[in-house]
C-alpha cells in the first residue's frame, strides 16, 4: 500500500484516515494528511480504491479538485477498472464529472466490462448528467461486452428516448459522411485515370515523333541516292563543258580574242 501510515491527522492517522476524510468531504483533514504524507494521495484500500475514488463517489467536489491538484491519479482504476469518473457518473455527480474532465480524464473511459460514464449515468437515470456527457462527446452508440448501449440500460423513459434520438442522429451523421466520401472518391479516381492515360500517351507520342523522324530520314535518303544515279552521258557532258570553257581564252595574244 502506497503511503503507509505516515500521515497525521490530529494525534495520528494515515492513508485510512485520508480515505475516510475524502469520502466524508473533510477538506481540512484531507489537506493536513496530504501535506504530511504526499504519497498517501494515491494510496489504496482493500478494494483498490483511492481517496479520489471515494470522494468522486460521494460527490465531494472540493476534495476531488484538491486531490487532482496534488498529484492524485485521476485515471486510476479500481476493481473492474472503474475510475473516478465512473464512480461519479454512477451517482450522478455532474460537478465532479466536470472537474475530472477538466483535468484530462476521457469522457469515453471504459471499464473491464465495457461500461462508459454514459452507461452509468443512463442506468441511474441521471438525465442532466447524461445530456452533459453527450454534449462533451460521449459515444451514444458505445456497447458493453454484453452488447448493450447506453439507451439499452437507461433507467427511465425520458433518458432512453433522449439517447435513442441521439443515436439516430449519430447514425444519420455517419451515413451522410460516408455518402460525402463516396461522392469525392470518383473525382479522385477520374483524375488518377486521366493522369494514367496521359502517362500512357507520352510514350506513344514519343513513338510518333520517332516514326516521323524515321520517315523524314527515309525521304531524304533517295535524294542523295538520285544524285549518284545520274546517267553516265550526263556526267561526261558536264565534264566536257567544264574542260571546253577554259579553251576559249587559252590564247595569250589579246588580238586573237574576238570583241
Amino acid at each position: 500500500m502506497v503511503g503507509g501510515s505516515g500521515g497525521v491527522r490530529g494525534g495520528g492517522g494515515g492513508s485510512a484516515d485520508l480515505h475516510s476524510a475524502a469520502r466524508s468531504g473533510d477538506l481540512a483533514a484531507v489537506q493536513s494528511i496530504v501535506s504530511s504524507n504526499p504519497l498517501a494521495v494515491n494510496s489504496r484500500d482493500k478494494l483498490s480504491r483511492t481517496p479520489l475514488h471515494l470522494a468522486a463517489w460521494a460527490g465531494q467536489n472540493e476534495v476531488v479538485s484538491y486531490l487532482c491538484k496534488n498529484k492524485a491519479d485521476a485515471g486510476a482504476a479500481a476493481v473492474d477498472d472503474m475510475a473516478a469518473i465512473h464512480f461519479a457518473s454512477q451517482k450522478g455527480h455532474l460537478e465532479v464529472v466536470r472537474t475530472l474532465l477538466s483535468v484530462g480524464v476521457s469522457v469515453k473511459s471504459i471499464t473491464r466490462k465495457g461500461l462508459t460514464p454514459l452507461h452509468y449515468a443512463a442506468q441511474g437515470s441521471h438525465f442532466e448528467l447524461v445530456k452533459y456527457l453527450v454534449k462533451k462527446g460521449a459515444n451514444v452508440r458505445a456497447t458493453t461486452k454484453a452488447g448493450k448501449n447506453p439507451a439499452d440500460v437507461a433507467g427511465n423513459a425520458e433518458t432512453q428516448n433522449f439517447l435513442e434520438e441521439c443515436e439516430e442522429q449519430a447514425r444519420k451523421a455517419k451515413k451522410s459522411n460516408e455518402e460525402k466520401r463516396e461522392e469525392v472518391k470518383p473525382v479522385s479516381c477520374d483524375v488518377e485515370g486521366e493522369n494514367k492515360d496521359l502517362k500512357r500517351k507520352d510514350p506513344e507520342d514519343g513513338n510518333v515523333e520517332e516514326e516521323k523522324e524515321e520517315t523524314s530520314s527515309k525521304a531524304k535518303k533517295p535524294k542523295v541516292a538520285l544524285h549518284h544515279l545520274q546517267d553516265t552521258d550526263d556526267t561526261e557532258a558536264d565534264q566536257e563543258e567544264e574542260t571546253e570553257e577554259p579553251n576559249i581564252v587559252t590564247s595569250t595574244n589579246p588580238s586573237q580574242v574576238s570583241t
